[in-house]
């Protein structure tokens, strides 16, 4: 971000780094995932009914889907980086399930929030969904 702000580093080189496997988006996601673990261990009574398959306490849950590398994330880590973040997440559900005129929805983090993201989940995989101003 250094480099980025005292002009060494392009946009485009930026984009490229931070996608790039194995790299500065690693340590991004790590990071991440760090945080996650952080904020549902701080509230473990308020998390633990969002828990799933068979986990009872948040420390294993972390240890064994959190904090690894390569685990796919649920909703119970989009509601603990929503709120530890203070951020709206709009996740738009693409995956197999019936729907009448639009996808399925569900949201995160605070109402009041000034920043709100939307992603689209198709299983496996979250994009990250613009909207046009109109």
């Amino acid at each position: 971000m250094e480099k980025l702000a005292e002009g060494g580093l392009t946009s485009d080189a930026l984009h490229k780094e931070l996608n790039e496997e194995n790299a500065t988006s690693d340590y991004c996601t790590w990071y991440l995932r760090v945080l996650t673990a952080t904020y549902l261990k701080a509230d473990p009574t308020r998390f633990i009914p969002y828990l799933e398959d068979g986990y009872v306490d948040i420390a294993t849950f972390c240890q064994t889907q959190i904090e690894p590398m390569g685990k796919e994330c649920t909703m119970v880590q989009v509601l603990a980086l929503a709120e530890a973040f203070q951020v709206r997440v709009k996740i738009e559900y693409l995956d197999g399930r019936e729907f009448q005129d639009k996808l399925t929805c569900h949201e995160f983090g605070p109402e009041t929030s000034q920043t709100q993201i939307t992603l689209l989940y198709r299983p496996g995989h979250y994009d990250i969904l613009y909207t046009q101003n109109r």
